[in-house]
């Protein structure tokens, strides 16, 4: 008898906490933005917010190389596009290279130097949040979206992820990418502000290749990820 008991409060456990997975899953659904919430965002919610970009490597880190497209340089052109966008609304910004530079040390560890001395400038920036920008690549032609990182040690990462990805859905149109949690990537894990890694788009996709370096589709992505950036100062964080 006690054993049957013991099954049926067991039971009983079991399905209220598939009903409340089920029911948060349900409201963290519905909590998610639409596009067109994030599209109409009135972006002049930036002003006097300070935003610090990344362009992923630099100098003589020039990340993955495919199709002819070179990742250092499409990731310095969208830093200094968005740069602009989010200045035009009133944004401070700090970037941590706006040319073709890398802070690579001598010796062991040069690697790791260089991402500490983003860090450091993004620490010290006195930044309300952070964006690093790169391009993805793997073997493979078939693989293409924009993808968003986060570190979840912080609730703004994930809520910032989750807008930027949604805000990113059609890049390129038929991107289903959701966003991702990581806890390795060393510049989310030591920087104090909230923010996020975008790895805009495959550059071993040969079509992908060419709209991220396509000047028009890549100051289409930057507004889509300013208008993610003002959506989530509008309703996440109070001024």
């Amino acid at each position: 008898m006690f054993i049957v008991r013991l099954k049926k409060k067991s039971l009983r456990l079991v399905l209220a906490v598939s009903m409340l997975v089920v029911l948060g899953v349900r409201l963290w659904a519905e909590s998610k933005p639409t596009i067109e919430e994030v599209e109409g965002v009135d972006l002049s919610v930036l002003s006097g917010r300070t935003i610090a970009i990344d362009p992923g490597h630099g100098g003589i880190d020039s990340g993955a190389r495919y199709n002819g497209q070179i990742e250092k340089d499409i990731t310095l052109e969208l830093a200094v596009s968005l740069a602009q966008v989010l200045k035009t609304y009133g944004a401070n910004v700090v970037l941590t290279r706006d040319c073709d530079i890398d802070y690579y040390t001598r010796g062991k560890g040069g690697k790791r130097n260089d991402l500490l001395k983003r860090v450091s400038i993004i620490n010290q920036s006195g930044a309300d949040l952070f964006v690093s920008l790169h391009t993805n690549a793997i073997r493979g032609k078939e693989w293409f979206g924009a993808e968003v990182y986060y570190n979840p040690k912080l609730q703004q990462n994930i809520d910032i992820a989750e807008i930027v990805q949604q805000s990113l859905r059609n890049f390129p149109p038929g991107n289903k990418r959701q966003a991702r949690k990581d806890l390795n990537i060393l510049i989310l894990k030591n920087i104090d502000v909230p923010g996020i890694l975008v790895e805009t788009g495959f550059l071993s996709n040969p079509r992908e290749a060419d709209l991220l370096a396509n000047p028009t589709y890549q100051k289409n992505l930057v507004e889509h990820i300013a208008k993610a950036l003002a959506y989530h100062f509008s309703h996440s964080v109070a001024r």
